[in-house]
């Protein structure tokens, strides 16, 4: 008997349309396929099966059973290419007689001969940013795409488009664009209401004419200056069909001239895209990439013969298109009656192969089905795979006819870009979304590309010289900068950041490196990976778990391979951020930084610092360091033998005019509006708080379980009214910052005061030994200073954490300026939350769960007894139904999310609010198991206070353990007699490691997510469950425990 196939319930008329968002199709699918398994049916509003695994799909493949079927979005495409090559339908004859003419121009030689004029166009690719310089965003999927119709103009019908000497895009992409785009949107039209889009197809009739007109004016032009060139355009023209002895009539030239100016660059620019995406994303693949075309092409011209010699860039592009086809998806007919894997396939039904899922089957592509590992397409890995499992360019006769030439093109254009250029993303913490038409490619995807070489570039006949390069890199001066004719010296700072603390100070650096005689910048480390600057280095790093930071990745592994000759020249100090809790990790990354350094020679200002997170302060172990170590070295180092800003403090005031009439607001642009749709209290009255929130995320925002929202919060309004008050401003105060002092803050530009006080400086860090000296030198009572003095050596006054408000309000004689309070203020940073959600549930609204931070205040200095409330916390807790929020998605570190295999066994291990990303896990298996997966079994252990105070979420819990879908055992701190006598949540894995041990006989992956002393907990049970169960010493357990870190054991620690 057959199987059943999964169908979700529609509505009347429009069947399933609403579960496809229209921005985010493919996504929107997988979601489907997450719910339902590999096979489920839709009404679209058509009825279309959809096929997600290798299992179900394999047969489809078979040309004898199923053939291509011409429908949805692409049957809309014919209006413009009626029956080309891509569109037609199996019977038509035009396709057969286009097909026989046209495949002796795809042949190998003519492909090799067209290698030249793809060459002419990638190196105006090359001139163009090369001379924009290091800093300008590059569009890339824009300047993809121009290279790509470029190239298939040039190389196949002769002529120039000229795009790259054009801010804008040629007009056949725009017609192009709005006529896929459309074509997607009329699919999706309920039947009967063309009535309701007139103006809609107005303007596709008028993009599908442009497109005619092109491909009409290349024709006429060819006719009337004939060349001798055997390209696309003279085969068509010219070429007979072998069988019927018939050439293409005009119709059918222009029908598949669209069709090869649409398929021949939009898919191409695509893959470039996503595999620039991929490679920033991977620092040990773009390595690897990067060194094949070192060392097979040096730097020499590229040429046809160096095409063969790229495994490793063939393996990139390979696994690019496997994770991202950017033709997600095509159809096809059943010829008859049909069995698929035991699903019964009825004559003439219609079945769209998902290739984004067939791409990414775990029973074929292995447990890391979702990582971009380009060896797994590579010589014999490639050649283990299972035939049809990966299609990328269509299946069988209607296979992309293109594809040599689009092979040949993008490895041509790799090659050639990182021949030149060393890359990084413009938005460090750029996450990808996708733009959808009947084509996918990155949306907002901006790249930054430093030329390597500039006496090789200038060599390489592309008409660059490094006068070019100057004045394209040159910018205006930063706000801030020295103005003078001071002999400045220049130095780099360059920081690695998830959270913005070694941002923050980064900033603070470059901004009192003016007042010590110094001009600094500061970027991101990956930024000089490969490209070391002359001047001195600072780096600030800290570790996650023992790995780079995000925007440090590719630095370190760069570093790790790099030649001693491109280390030694240069001069660097290393400020390490770590957290002892975390003890097998604390400064690993910042201690591989600075000795690799030292041990290729290179001269160390100042032995590396390791500041403690755990201990307090932060930014005031870093004035610390600065003033007892830095700078004395700087200057020693450099020659500079004084100090034009030696004033008593360093604490610089910025030039402010205040306006109190006029009124405006200044919005951070790193992070998109979400929209607060839920909120609600977690715990019983009286209790510590913990909330729920739910957010509607901006358009395109795509998230896991498992991954980060970032919030860009607002200081509470009770800390902006105290220093208003301690300035005497109005409400309604306005101020103009002069741009002559390095601030991070907007200059030149009137804003109100309590918005900046508010939105973008932070007001709770404790106050930093500088700040406090600055406030002690502007207090004109000798004896209240001298008192503020000694306090400021008590080191019980300075763990108290007073912050500089606090300190102000206490010494009111103090004339410390708005000016330098807002000088020696950090950044508001964002705050990282563990997302609580699956996107199964809703892809567009996530959830968090988070402790609201509302407690007497420890600082000395508290003169008015105010409360210290949690910045971000305490916003979150204030927002309403409605209101709008600044977030950003932010991925977890990869293992950090359910396995592939759904049937895997999981244990989660957390205490508090640690629970936020083990409810998104058991809530998305819970929707598996609902829409009919199998699933493996899960065991959270899970420690609170109370269980009538902070046990979160229990009846969904109680549901989810009814259904079979997880088994919770609680740790409550208060109650130890309701939890198995286990106060903590390591008392209760050990109270249960019976079961513990059950789980990974059966290779369960195990996860921890909560405060440093919870991960170190942990581990320490599991450490004596292994002594028990193997009767090993305490060092041979803990060597386990760490060995499994990475592999089968996944953590998430906050501080």
């Amino acid at each position: 008997m057959s199987k059943t196939i999964p169908s979700p319930s529609g509505y009347p008329l429009l069947g399933n349309v609403l579960e496809i968002d229209p921005e985010n199709p493919t996504q929107s699918l997988a979601r489907l396929a997450a719910i339902h398994g590999p096979i489920f049916r839709l009404r679209l509003p058509a009825e279309r099966i959809l096929v997600g695994n290798y299992a179900c799909a394999e047969g489809l493949f078979d040309e004898k059973r199923f053939q291509k079927a011409v429908t949805g979005p692409l049957e809309q495409v014919r209006n413009a290419a009626h029956d080309g090559l891509f569109t037609a339908y199996p019977d038509e004859p035009n396709w057969a007689i286009a097909h026989r003419t046209l495949m002796p121009a795809f042949g190998p030689l003519p492909i090799r001969s067209m290698f030249g004029e793809m060459q002419d166009i990638a190196s105006q690719m090359v001139l163009k940013w090369a001379r924009f310089g290091p800093e300008h965003p590059i569009d890339a999927s824009g300047d993809f795409t121009r290279l790509t119709l470029d190239s298939i103009a040039l190389c196949a019908m002769g002529t120039r488009f000229n795009s790259f000497y054009h801010d804008d895009m040629h007009p056949f992409v725009d017609a192009m664009v709005g006529t896929l785009s459309q074509s997607f949107i009329r699919s999706r039209r309920p039947p009967m209401t063309s009535f309701l889009f007139r103006k809609q197809d107005e303007r596709y009739n008028l993009d599908i004419e442009l497109m005619k007109n092109t491909s009409k004016q290349l024709l006429a032009d060819r006719r009337k200056h004939p060349v001798e060139k055997q390209d696309l355009l003279n085969a068509m023209i010219n070429n007979v069909d072998s069988k019927t002895g018939q050439k293409l009539d005009d119709d059918s030239i222009i029908n598949n001239m669209i069709t090869f100016l649409i398929a021949g660059h939009e898919t191409t620019s695509g893959m470039l895209s996503f595999l620039f995406y991929e490679l920033l994303e991977s620092p040990e693949a773009y390595s690897k990439a990067e060194e094949e075309v070192n060392r097979v092409c040096g730097k020499d011209a590229i040429t046809v013969d160096h095409m063969g010699q790229l495994p490793y860039l063939e393996g990139c592009l390979k696994e690019t298109l496997r994770l991202h086809p950017t033709a997600p998806a095509f159809t096809v007919e059943a010829k008859s009656d049909q069995d698929l894997n035991g699903y019964a396939i009825k004559k003439g039904e219609q079945i769209v192969i998902m290739l984004a899922r067939l791409h990414r089957d775990p029973d074929v592509y292995g447990a890391d089905a979702e990582s971009f590992r380009p060896s797994r397409m590579m010589g014999e890995s490639l050649e283990k795979l299972p035939a049809n499992a990966w299609k990328p360019f269509g299946n069988g006769v209607r296979g992309c006819i293109g594809r040599p030439f689009a092979w040949q093109e993008a490895l041509l254009t790799v090659a050639t870009l990182l021949q030149v250029f060393k890359f990084s993303k413009h938005q460090p913490n750029y996450n990808l979304k996708i733009k959808t038409a009947l084509t996918i490619k990155p949306a907002d995807f901006f790249i930054r590309a430093t030329v390597k070489d500039p006496d090789f570039l200038e060599q390489a006949g592309v008409g660059f010289t490094k006068a070019d390069m100057k004045s394209g890199q040159e910018t205006s001066q930063k706000a801030g900068e020295p103005v003078d004719d001071k002999n400045w010296t220049n130095f780099t700072v360059v920081y690695g950041t998830n959270t913005g603390t070694c941002e923050a100070l980064a900033q603070a650096l470059v901004d009192a490196a003016p007042d010590n005689g110094f001009r600094a910048t500061a970027h991101t480390m990956d930024s000089i990976a490969g490209t070391l600057p002359i001047s001195p280095l600072v780096i600030i790093t800290p570790s996650y778990e023992g790995e780079p930071p995000d925007n440090g990745a590719h630095f370190v592994e760069w570093l790790k391979s790099a030649d001693i000759e491109q280390l030694k020249p240069a001069s660097y100090a290393v400020f390490g951020v770590g957290n002892k809790q975390w003890r097998a990790t604390y400064q690993k990354i910042p201690t591989l930084v600075n000795d690799t350094f030292k041990a290729a020679g290179a001269k160390q200002l100042t032995k590396r610092y390791a500041a403690d997170v755990a201990e307090g302060n932060i930014f005031d172990s870093f004035d610390a360091w600065l003033h007892d170590d830095f700078w004395p070295a700087l200057r020693q180092a450099t020659g500079q033998k004084t100090d034009p800003g030696a004033g008593s403090s360093g604490v610089k005031e910025l030039k402010i005019t205040i306006d109190t009439n006029l009124r405006s607001e200044h919005l951070r642009s790193d992070v998109r509006l979400g929209e607060v749709c839920d909120t609600r209290l977690l715990t019983s009255p009286g209790a510590p708080r913990k909330r729920h929130i739910a957010i509607r995320l901006p358009t395109g925002t795509e998230y896991r379980a498992g991954d980060y929202l970032a919030v860009l919060p607002i200081n509470p309004p009770e800390v902006v009214r105290r220093v208003m008050t301690r300035y005497k401003m109005p409400w309604d105060a306005v101020m103009k910052i002069d741009p002559s002092i390095s601030t991070a803050l907007p200059t030149n530009v009137s804003l109100p005061v309590q918005s900046v006080l508010a939105s973008m400086v932070e007001l709770n860090l404790p106050a930093t030994r500088r700040a406090i000296t600055s406030v002690i030198e502007s207090i004109p009572d000798f004896k209240l200073a001298d008192e503020l003095t000694q306090k400021s050596r008590d080191e019980e006054f300075l763990k108290s954490n007073p912050s500089l408000i606090d300190i102000l309000e206490e010494y009111t004689s103090a004339t410390f300026s708005l000016g330098q309070f807002l000088a020696i203020m950090p950044p508001m940073r964002l705050r990282q939350y563990s997302i609580s959600s699956s996107p199964l549930a809703d892809p567009n609204i996530c959830t968090l769960t988070y402790s609201v931070v509302d407690a007497p205040s420890r600082s000395k200095a508290n003169k008015y007894g105010h409360r210290f409330l949690g910045v971000a916390t305490t916003y979150l807790e204030r927002l309403s139904v409605g209101d709008q929020v600044h977030v950003g998605l932010r991925p977890s570190r990869a293992g950090f999310h359910l396995p592939n295999d759904d049937s895997k066994p999981i244990i989660m291990a957390c205490a508090g609010t640690g629970l936020a990303p083990f409810y998104a896990f058991a809530a998305e298996r819970a929707i598996k198991k609902a829409g009919g997966i199998k699933t493996g079994p899960a065991l959270l252990f899970y420690g609170c206070n109370h269980p009538g105070e902070d046990d979160m979420y229990k009846e969904e819990f109680e549901k989810w353990e009814e259904q079979g879908v997880i088994s919770v055992r609680r740790a409550y701190t208060h109650a130890p007699e309701a939890s198995e006598g286990c106060k903590y949540v390591q008392d209760r894995i050990w109270h249960d490691r019976k079961d513990a041990i059950d789980f990974f006989k059966k290779d369960a992956e195990l996860y921890i997510c909560g405060a440093g002393y919870v991960g170190s907990g942990v581990e320490d049970a599991m450490a004596r469950i292994r002594m028990e169960y193997k009767g090993v010493d305490r060092e041979t357990a803990d060597a386990w425990v760490k060995s499994t870190k990475g592999e089968r054991f996944w953590a998430d620690i906050f501080s």
